[in-house]
């Protein structure tokens, strides 16, 4: 079951009532430092309250307390394999596709037992100021198929935000500021809030778009597994 939230990434962990009631006061942005490979990018993360907004070119993402909806627009990509004749799927629609999921308080409950498989959560002693505010700390522990514990340390706040992180570290008990992901190669990918501000949001922002269709769990994995394979077509 952990393996599966880990895969879909939609899952989270509870918030103390008196976090949240913090947490649901804040309306502004979150601006990211992200260090790959030498280079630095910057994005943006909007909270109205218990909202939160990440959106790309190709991608929207919008968490509501503990739902959380993933917009993905998949129709360029489509479009390219179909010109490139590798696209082979029964699927027939515009490549606009909504993904979405609920929060359940078993998934909840789950995340803070130490396993040896999955990942879960550790909260530890901790504390320091990231962008003017106060951090807390944690462990994220994550297992690979040989059962080697590639987690790491993680700083956050309840503070502000969401009860739940559904969208970088799904299951933290807050907002996360401060993180390096290391993989199996050595490389490494390093996400710091480098700004916190309030500033007055438009709360439309965070409706669903119109225009996106959910399919079923299936046929989703199926449109997944499909660009996959058009893609390793393309490469040989």
């Amino acid at each position: 079951m952990k393996k599966t939230f880990k895969l879909v990434a939609f899952i989270a962990m509870f918030a103390f009532a008196t976090s949240l009631m913090a947490q649901n006061k804040f309306i502004g942005t979150v601006r990211y430092s992200i260090e790959a490979a030498g280079k630095t990018q910057e994005v943006s993360l909007k909270i109205y309250e218990n909202n939160a907004l990440f959106k790309t070119e190709a991608a929207q993402v919008i968490v509501k307390g503990r739902k959380i909806y993933s917009m993905q627009d998949l129709s360029q990509i489509i479009g390219y394999l179909k010109s490139n004749d590798v696209w082979d799927s029964p699927y027939e629609g515009d490549g606009k596709i909504l993904i979405k999921n609920e929060l359940e308080q078993k998934d909840i409950d789950s995340l803070t037992i130490p396993c040896t498989e999955g990942f879960y959560f550790e909260y530890i002693d901790g504390e320091k100021e990231i962008a003017g505010i106060k951090a807390k700390k944690a462990r994220y522990h994550s297992f690979n198929d040989e059962g080697v514990d590639k987690g790491f340390e993680v700083w956050y706040t309840n503070e502000i935000g969401p009860e739940f992180d559904l969208i970088m570290l799904m299951g933290l008990q807050g907002l996360p500021l401060e993180f390096t992901v290391t993989s199996d190669d050595g490389s490494t990918v390093s996400y710091k809030a480098v700004e916190i501000k309030k500033e007055k949001l438009n709360d439309a922002e965070f409706l669903l778009p119109a225009g996106y269709n959910e399919l079923p769990e299936d046929e989703l994995k199926a449109v997944f597994t499909s660009i996959q394979e058009a893609v390793e077509l393309l490469e040989m």
